[in-house]
């Protein structure tokens, strides 16, 4: 059940709104935040903060400012979240349930205004309401699918193509001047694919090249030592570097029968895993499948085609790794990224770092190898030496004492301007014991019974101004025997214990959030650089270093 609203009490609104990539109208989401901000004002409450995500599937939980909202209502920086209709949320039945039961867990209060749904109704009425339409808004997600994929499918079987722009071709629309668009232009009625005169040499070229035994690398090497601008080179990326020519690049390319003329559809899916909730990449069975043979789309031979597949398939066979499960793990992997291209550093040899776009084609200029020994040293070693130094730990305790007795002062402080929230908590408290005793149907009594000493606990908290310590002497304590154990950890992974180097690497991540960033100077020299934040093993603190390596 979410909180109450007292009488003079103006809460703090948040509008969520989104709008799917099948729908790409940015108008969508302002009249979405029209008809949310039309209830705001008949309640006379105040918006504090807007939360949009555009031409992004309700089926996709990672969106960013849906995630923002998420930890906002988390940290309790809202108490009302708006929403033009339930699917805004998720079309994604658990998803959509698991999410509405977290934003009343935390008492933020649910409204859903096409819908009609409020969370301060009866929790049966609610329950059943958003159960229907959370059933409804999943089954129409899987309708669009449906149609979609049906619409290509016959596409397909018209020997349209269906996909993005492959390298080596260009796209080209068929239009029917007997069909106009809404514009009055002929409509297009599907693409077909055209070779590309000059990308096609390239396609040529790789193909020749590494049917004679030229590696993946080399060849990549030889692009983009030559300025040939790569399939990525036009992509609009704003994480992953794009520019120049990799072997993952040149090993996909060479796979691919498109290249001999041969079209395929509908080879494989992307299926979402429940419980990363990533997509993954399921192969169809052939059956499914759609193809014809364009003998205009043809770039390489037939023989040539048959020399790849069978040189490839002799390396695939001579890699153990691929066998193994791949390279083993040591501390800082993952761990270290170059400025240059923003690639991550990972093992040249047996004993070196190097950038990964360098490695595998030189689309990075950043040629600086690092011994995996000397990284380590250099930064390991400073971050060792706190752990295990007594004086230096005490001095973590101190930071982090002055750390928490600022947040209690500013915490008291709030208290004191702010009673509605000791109001707020004490109408909750008196609801969550109600719903403890009399039984609820959405929460087990262990959730209920957490919930009250959560709540308990920050009524302490605002009355006394966290003045009892006993928190913080707990806390406090605990902060040389983690230092202890991770100084263990640290040591048995470099050691060779993979166990070890797992878990250590794991609580790495957690005091070097930015990763460890390698720049090369112009004196060929590599500096790393990176914010160790020691009191994140209990809280947050921070301790800025560049070294040179």
């Amino acid at each position: 059940m979410s909180a109450v609203l007292q009488p003079g009490w103006t809460p703090r609104v948040a509008l969520y709104a989104r709008y799917s990539s099948d729908q790409q109208r940015s108008a969508s989401i302002d009249d979405q935040f029209r008809n949310c901000r039309r209830r705001v004002d008949a309640e006379g409450w105040r918006i504090a903060e807007t939360y949009a995500d555009e031409a992004m599937s309700g089926a996709d939980s990672n969106r960013p400012r849906y995630q923002a909202m998420l930890a906002a209502a988390s940290n309790r920086e809202i108490d009302v979240l708006v929403i033009d209709d339930l699917s805004r949320l998720s079309r994604d039945q658990v998803e959509s349930e698991r999410v509405i039961r977290r934003l009343e867990f935390s008492g933020i209060r649910l409204i859903a205004v096409t819908d009609g749904y409020d969370s301060e109704t009866k929790a049966a009425t609610r329950k059943i309401q958003r159960g229907v339409k959370n059933l409804i808004n999943e089954m129409r997600l899987d309708e669009l699918r449906e149609q979609v994929h049906r619409g290509l499918t016959g596409q397909a079987m018209k020997n349209f193509w269906c996909g993005g722009r492959p390298y080596g071709y260009s796209l080209k629309p068929i239009l029917d001047p007997s069909n106009k668009d809404a514009y009055g232009n002929p409509a297009r009625v599907g693409t077909v694919l055209e070779i590309d005169e000059t990308q096609s040499k390239i396609v040529a070229e790789i193909f020749d090249g590494y049917a004679r035994g030229i590696s993946y690398f080399t060849i990549a090497r030889g692009l983009n030592e030559r300025g040939v601008p790569s399939p990525g080179s036009t992509w609009k990326r704003e994480v992953r570097r794009c520019r120049g020519w990799v072997a993952s690049a040149i090993r996909t390319m060479l796979r691919n029968p498109l290249y001999t003329g041969h079209v395929r559809w509908n080879v494989s899916q992307f299926v979402r895993d429940p419980d990363s909730g990533k997509y993954k990449r399921r192969r169809r069975s052939e059956a499914e499948w759609v193809s014809h043979h364009d003998e205009s789309l043809r770039i390489v031979s037939d023989v040539t085609f048959e020399q790849v597949q069978a040189r490839m398939r002799a390396h695939t066979n001579q890699d153990q790794r691929l066998k193994t499960g791949g390279k083993i793990k040591y501390l800082l992997s993952g761990l270290m990224y170059c400025e240059m291209c923003g690639a991550n550093y990972v093992l040249g040899d047996r004993v070196k770092y190097v950038c990964s776009s360098y490695l595998h084609g030189r689309a990075c200029a950043n040629d600086v190898r690092l011994r995996r020994d000397t990284a380590e040293a250099i930064v390991l070693a400073p971050i060792r030496e706190q752990l295990r130094e007594p004086r230096r730990v005490q001095a973590m305790v101190a930071e982090l004492q002055r750390h928490l007795l600022q947040l209690f002062k500013e915490n008291a402080a709030r208290s004191a301007e702010a009673p509605r929230e000791l109001q707020e908590l004490d109408a909750r408290l008196v609801r969550l014991r109600a719903r403890l005793r009399d039984g609820d149907p959405d929460m087990a009594p262990d959730e209920l019974q957490a919930a009250i000493d959560r709540a308990e606990i920050k009524r302490r908290q605002l009355l006394a101004g966290f003045n009892d310590g006993e928190d913080v002497a707990q806390m406090l304590s605990a902060v040389p025997r983690t230092a202890e154990l991770l100084e263990e950890r640290i040591a048995l992974g470099l050691q060779g214990d993979q166990q070890a180097c797992e878990e250590a690497r794991a609580i790495l991540r957690t005091l070097i959030p930015d990763r460890i960033r390698l720049s090369k100077k112009a004196d060929g020299s590599l500096w790393a650089h990176c914010a160790f934040q020691p009191a994140a093993l209990l809280a947050t603190g921070s301790r800025g270093r560049g070294e040179g390596i």
